[in-house]
């Protein structure tokens, strides 16, 4: 199989995660989006997971560049490990708006392509906590992004929301 074929079927699966973590974000409530119910607000969930996607779409840490507006470790949603809560002391005072995060998961499914097609896949992670290959890392981070999302419209299911549409691939639900 091509790289360029490849390339294609990963940006595909990282827009049809992220349009159903969009979905999810459409039908959250405002008085669900920063509730101090969980220990982790649903816009903080979804804030990691965008920040995390954007930061392994990159080529290495250094390369890193928040989005505009970022708010300085809203990223990390705690945890008593190391690499769960980089930022320890951190306090995070306020929140982004679900505009926001709508914008940011915009952003990146406008420049996925180019993105996934700048480092080869063959190549290392550019992570070295990830000792594997560029193209497992692409996986990885769609499975991260289904993660979050799942966990996002468990919450809303609780609640009594329910209709979340599968997306097999880049098109919105009943348009393949």
């Amino acid at each position: 199989m091509e790289n360029k074929m490849i390339i294609n079927i990963l940006a595909s699966q990282y827009k049809a995660s992220l349009g159903m973590l969009n979905q999810a974000l459409e039908k959250i409530p405002s008085d669900q989006w920063n509730s101090d119910e969980y220990n982790n607000p649903n816009w903080q969930i979804a804030y990691h997971t965008v920040w995390a996607t954007k930061f392994y779409l990159g080529a290495h840490v250094e390369g890193y560049r928040p989005f505009e507006n970022a708010i300085d470790g809203a990223e990390s949603l705690g945890g008593t490990e190391e690499w769960e809560n980089t930022d320890k002391g951190v306090k995070v005072e306020d929140f982004h708006s679900k505009e926001e995060l709508m914008a940011f998961i915009s952003h990146l499914t406008d420049n996925l392509e180019r993105a996934i097609a700048a480092l080869p896949l063959e190549r290392d992670s550019g992570f070295e906590w990830y000792p594997y290959s560029r193209l497992e890392l692409h996986i990885n981070n769609i499975r991260h992004i289904q993660h979050h999302t799942a966990q996002i419209i468990e919450r809303l299911k609780a609640n009594g929301i329910n209709g979340f549409n599968w997306w097999a691939n880049e098109n919105p639900p009943q348009t393949w």
